[in-house]
């Protein structure tokens, strides 16, 4: 394999393997943990640690194969375990961190995290109801979690610096695309058992730096239904999930016999879960995912639908389970549509804190006019 990438939730594996794919990997299968990643060249794997216990989320980062390259997706506003997580890779591997997703408005300067030039954990893009995003420093999370030689690197001649002797974990700057290409380009030419750390741009970028060059895949082809499936709470998705009702499209809590009828008659049906009053505990959070899946598993038996979109990662773990997956792309920024084992439909799938406001009534949109 030449490259191996971990992810810690689902729809950030996705996510990752249509940047991969985007930029010359060819298709990208995704496997669940514990699952052996499939043989090939490229592979992302979901840890499922984005909730786990801090112990958990370390022993699965630090129990990987093994690959000629490796590389570790982390959250762009940093949400989950991560630092636990690189804290254990850097036990027998340098970590190099790019910790920015400019397409979204989030970068790193001088060491911080920030969306749109605000600390992200101030802003709603760190909101976790299950658990709070406290700084902005990946550096002081990286210590406070117990990795050694932590190092922040502000400009690419660091790096270069940096990568002559690797060590530890080093969190560099990037305002930009064009960083993050460089930094990329720069840990490909170092040493292998250098880690690449980052967001999906980031992991992306991996792809051309280390000569892939299979041509991106055409957009799946739409035809029928559209079903949407929404399990996060995350403000962003709720206000997507306002805007398509206010612009026609139905939402509703139950898949029952009303809704398959809606969903054949209307063309397209959201089908959401509750807010939930305060922070929401794991047996909570897996309850509402898996019964949110068994009424996407209801809705698809009775209506054919052309497309399968769902936000949020423990709704496209739940839908999906242990299936084979293979991503071939994005159809939109942090948008991915994959083929799953068991679906007649192309399932796309997106991170609940990624979009505007009308991010989901236009990705409906394009599903029914393609």
């Amino acid at each position: 394999m030449e490259l191996l990438v971990a992810a810690d939730d689902r729809t950030g594996a996705f996510e990752t393997a249509a940047a991969l794919a985007d930029r010359g990997a060819g298709p990208v299968p995704v496997s669940a943990w514990p699952a052996k990643p499939p043989a090939a060249t490229v592979a992302v794997v979901d840890l499922g640690s984005r909730h786990a216990l801090v112990a958990d989320a370390a022993r699965r980062a630090a129990t990987l194969p093994s690959a000629a390259r490796q590389a570790h997706k982390i959250d762009s506003t940093l949400r989950g375990n991560w630092a636990e997580e690189l804290g254990a890779r850097a036990a027998t591997h340098p970590v190099l961190l790019v910790p920015a997703l400019p397409a979204f408005g989030r970068t790193c300067v001088g060491g911080v995290v920030l969306e749109h030039g605000r600390p992200v954990h101030e802003g709603t893009a760190g909101t976790d109801v299950r658990r709070r995003v406290c700084g902005s420093r990946p550096a002081d999370a990286l210590r406070a979690a117990g990795a050694g030689g932590v190092v922040e690197l502000a400009d690419p001649a660091a790096i270069g610096r940096w990568l002559e002797a690797p060590s530890g974990v080093a969190v560099a700057d990037a305002a930009d695309t064009a960083a993050i290409d460089a930094a990329v380009t720069a840990w490909a030419t170092a040493p292998t058992d250098v880690v690449l750390a980052g967001t999906s741009a980031v992991i992306g970028a991996a792809a051309p730096a280390l000569g892939m060059r299979a041509a991106p895949a055409r957009p799946p082809a739409f035809g029928g239904p559209v079903l949407v499936a929404c399990g996060s709470v995350h403000p962003a998705a709720r206000r997507q999930l306002a805007a398509a009702g206010r612009a026609g499209h139905a939402v509703t809590l139950l898949a029952d016999d009303l809704a398959a009828g809606t969903l054949r008659a209307a063309g397209v049906l959201i089908l959401a879960t509750e807010i939930p009053v305060g922070d929401v505990d794991a047996p909570l959070a897996a309850a509402a995912a898996a019964a949110l899946a068994g009424g996407v598993t209801e809705l698809l038996r009775q209506v054919g639908c052309g497309a399968l979109i769902v936000l949020g990662g423990d709704t496209v773990a739940a839908v999906a389970g242990d299936a084979s997956v293979v991503v071939h792309g994005s159809i939109g920024v942090g948008t991915a549509w994959a083929e799953v084992a068991g679906f007649d439909q192309p399932v796309i799938t997106r991170s609940g804190g990624f979009g505007s406001e009308h991010a989901l009534v236009e990705l409906i949109g394009r599903c029914r006019t393609v």
